[in-house]
């Protein structure tokens, strides 16, 4: 009986030896999973993401600038859990705009920077903003576009794209330039064939104007100039500078003829898979990155010009009240036109149409 007592004690000991062994891994395993996790977090807590954006600025463009100053903004607030790639000159998509702003929509690039006239391609309702002479300096811009138009236009994208809007940039003032003669007067317009980007409120301001308007993409526009297929164009300074546009045209109009803004999205699904958290810091990122891109783009005129004259001998014309007065007259019949195409094309009703234009201080009567 001794024997069996001894025999059944050493068996529950090896019992108990065996459960501790079980009970010890298990318990170490989980701590391993729990830091695994906390490895593929990152330090901030954030999980780590690559973003990619996309723009039609080239690499010296204000809206790469910004696309970067936006990457290490992310960077720096997750603690690198966030990193956001910039591909310019719509690499991504062989160098079509218009594919590139279907990208951020279809979430092939996850945040994008592209203007309003590319917009314009999917809708007319983005070419409010493009208006001849709708705004006569930057004060009224920013007045407009951080107020009740902006607002509208962030409206349109989330709504009918399914896009994020993050915040408002800048193209610019479309200036236009040619190889013949300086553009004073409506009639130094008369015979210019001006490639002009595909908005049918700027190809029918141009011709309101007198010019021979014809459209292109705008990889294709240097060459064009170059060969003489085009006598001018129409752009910001700084777009114009990026892609070297004062190599191969004479005369610059410098005015306040139409205007271009650029619009910060992020793909919708993206942005609604964000913690609050993580929202509020891409919010205050992209707020920041606006507010420095508007900054460096006006900051660039000047000293742009400067060097044009200069270094290539472009002759630049500023244009007065007085002679803007001249083109402003020839202007309003667009702004009819416009009301009655987003009736007509953009299927909004009269009513509609009139509070749509009214957010950008346009008055109509339809």
């Amino acid at each position: 009986m001794k024997n069996m007592k001894r025999i059944i004690a050493l068996l529950l000991s090896v019992v108990m030896l065996f459960a501790l062994v079980a009970c010890g891994p298990k318990e170490q395993d989980n701590d391993d999973q729990q830091g695994n996790n906390d490895d593929q977090q990152g330090e901030s807590g954030f999980p780590t993401m690559t973003w990619k954006l996309g723009a039609s600025g080239g690499e010296t463009s204000t809206w790469i600038i910004a696309g970067k100053h936006f990457a290490e903004l992310m960077s720096e607030k997750t603690n690198g859990a966030i990193t956001v790639e910039c591909y310019g000159m719509d690499q991504l998509y062989g160098g079509n705009q218009v594919d590139g702003i279907q990208g951020v929509i279809d979430g092939t690039t996850d945040v994008d920077i592209h203007s309003n006239l590319i917009y314009a391609s999917f809708s007319d309702k983005f070419s409010v903003v493009s208006l001849p002479f709708l705004f006569n300096n930057t004060d009224e811009v920013d007045a407009v576009l951080d107020g009740e138009g902006g607002a509208a236009l962030a409206k349109i994208l989330e709504e009918d794209y399914g896009l994020h809007f993050m915040g408002m940039g800048e193209n610019g003032f479309r200036h236009v330039s040619n190889n013949k003669n300086a553009i004073v007067t409506p009639a130094d317009m008369k015979n210019l064939k001006i490639r002009v980007a595909g908005s049918k409120v700027l190809m029918e301001a141009y011709k309101a104007w007198g010019a021979d308007f014809t459209t292109a993409n705008w990889s294709e526009v240097y060459t064009g100039l170059q060969t003489g297929t085009y006598d001018g164009q129409e752009n910001p300074v700084p777009a114009m500078d990026s892609s070297a546009i004062q190599e191969v045209q004479k005369y610059v109009t410098y005015w306040t003829g139409s205007y271009d803004c650029l619009m910060f999205t992020m793909n919708g699904n993206l942005w609604n898979s964000l913690s609050p958290d993580l929202q509020a810091i891409v919010t205050e990122c992209a707020a920041d990155t606006m507010e420095y891109q508007r900054k460096i783009n006006r900051e660039a005129d000047e000293g742009m010009l400067a060097k044009w004259e200069s270094e290539n001998g472009v002759e630049i014309h500023y244009l007065t009240d007085e002679e803007a007065a001249a083109f402003k007259e020839l202007s309003a019949p667009v702004y009819d036109y416009y009301a009655n195409l987003l009736v007509s094309d953009c299927g909004m009703s009269a009513e509609e149409a009139t509070a749509f234009l009214a957010a950008f201080g346009v008055e109509v009567n339809l």
